[in-house]
Parts: structure tokens; sequence; C-alpha cells
């Protein structure tokens, strides 16, 4: 019996009124549940808090879990929610902290040998920089970016967790890995520098000692064309384009006029849905 059909096991043992298995789940569940609170408020005694409160909420309500293998995109949408309504009721981000846990992993990271072409320094700022950067992404941004990287979650698994559609889930993926990826780059970073940044914060907000977050891989960053497309489109930058290829359609033939139309109304279309779905 594998990992994820064990939980579905004590799922439905809990459902039955099963104590046991109930206070089994809560266990087995909470190290992992914690280092995604953790990674979306960046402190630890909060991270606690609402980890607390989570899984008070499973307990309340397991019964109303109608598809017991759909476990984690039903907690992680339940903590999601815990963490919006603290910031609702607080109106503002909490200090960035970093656990004395989290600062011993980056100890042992930096002392060891690794073929990232960085230098003991480069790597320590990048750390800094990464977490810094992670705090100032909006809480919708880190979410996303925490399914896909450190959860491992397909899209389709996303876009249950965040009930829309899986287009949406590629596209604020496709956002969020911009956002983070701009401001590495404010600090001095390249931009092929992501995939090793995404790996650093995962090994400093990882479920425990002796574990760390899935890999992150060039992969795990793709969101394919349409997605691409789409959350292009409705930035500024894109903007600016679809505007320019408007200007540019007005010198040439009739045939290319009419095709660039095309686009323009395409790309047009497509921030409109875009800007419908982020209302």
């Amino acid at each position: 019996m594998d990992a994820e059909e064990g939980f579905s096991q004590l799922v439905r043992q809990a459902q039955l009124g099963d104590r046991q298995s109930l206070d089994r789940l809560a266990e087995a569940v909470a190290p992992r549940l914690q280092a995604y609170i953790y990674r979306l408020m960046l402190n630890h005694d909060l991270a606690q808090d609402l980890l607390q409160e989570t899984l008070l909420k499973m307990l309340e309500r397991i019964k109303e879990l109608e598809h017991p293998e759909r476990l984690w995109a039903w907690l992680f949408r339940t903590a999601l929610g815990q963490a919006q309504h603290y910031y609702r009721d607080r109106a503002r981000a909490e200090a960035i902290e970093i656990s004395a846990r989290s600062r011993r992993r980056l100890s042992e990271y930096l002392v060891e040998d690794h073929e990232d072409g960085l230098s003991y320094a480069m790597r320590r700022e990048l750390c800094e920089a990464t977490v810094d950067a992670m705090a100032r992404l909006q809480l919708t941004y880190r979410n996303v970016l925490s399914l896909r990287c450190f959860e491992q979650m397909s899209y389709a698994e996303i876009a249950e967790a965040l009930e829309c559609k899986e287009l949406r889930a590629r596209v604020l993926f496709f956002r969020a890995k911009r956002s983070l990826t701009r401001q590495l780059v404010r600090r001095g970073f390249a931009k092929g520098l992501l995939v090793t940044a995404l790996g650093l914060f995962g090994l400093l907000t990882s479920p425990g000692e002796g574990t760390s977050a899935g890999a992150v891989t060039a992969s795990t960053l793709s969101v394919g064309a349409v997605a691409k497309f789409v959350g292009f489109a409705g930035t500024s930058s894109g903007m600016a384009v679809i505007v320019s290829i408007a200007g540019v359609s007005l010198t040439l033939t009739m045939e290319h006029f009419i095709y660039a139309l095309f686009l323009f109304g395409l790309a047009c279309f497509s921030v409109v849905i875009a800007l419908l779905w982020d209302a």
C-alpha cells in the first residue's frame, strides 16, 4: 500500500467514526502541511498556529470530504483559507522569519560542494535574496509556486486545490515565476538561476530533518504555450507588444494587415479572459 492509499484508508476509517484513525491521520499529515503553511507565511510560530487551526478544521469536517483520495487538495485549500483570513484580519504581512532549523540547513548547504558555478558568498546571497523575494510575492503566487515546485502537484491537481480551471492554474504559475524571476534579476542574479533559487528555498523549508522538497527542474517550470501567451498578454509588457503589433500592421500589405489584425484580436481576447479570471 503506497502512502497516498494509506492516507485515503485513514480518511475512510475516520469518517466511520474511528477516533484512533483520525488521530493517526492528523499526526501523519502534520509535517507536510506545516511545511506548506510555512512557505506561505514565512514565519515559524505563525505557521504552527495556522497548522493547528487547519488540523482542527480537518477534525471537524472530515466527513465532508467526498473523495478521500483528494485529501491533500482539500487540506491545502483549507490551509490557504486560514492564511487568507489571517492577512485579511491584519491587512499586512508579518516580518520574515527564518527558523533556527532552516539556518542550520543553510549553513550545512553552504559548506558542501555544488555544481551550480556559484561561490560561497554568491550562494549565501542567493539564499537571502530568494527568501526576501518570496516574501514580497503576493500570497496567491507563493501558494501556486509551493504547490507546483515543492508539493510536486500536477496542474490538474493545483486547479482542484484552487477550485479553478487548469489553464488558470498554469497562467497563475507562469505569472508567479515571472514575478519571482524579475525580483531576483533586480538583485543582480541571472534568470537561469531560478531553478537553483527555488531549490534552495525548498531545502530551507522542507518538512523535517533528513527530508527535502521534491527536486525543482526546468520541466517543473514549464506551463505550455497557451498559458504562457495568456499570462504574458495580461501584463503591461504584453499590452505594449500588442499595441506595437497594431502600429506595425498599418504599414503592411492588406493580406498581412488582416493577419496582424487577427493576431491582435486573439491577443485582446486572451487579455479579456485573463482579466476576467483575475477579477
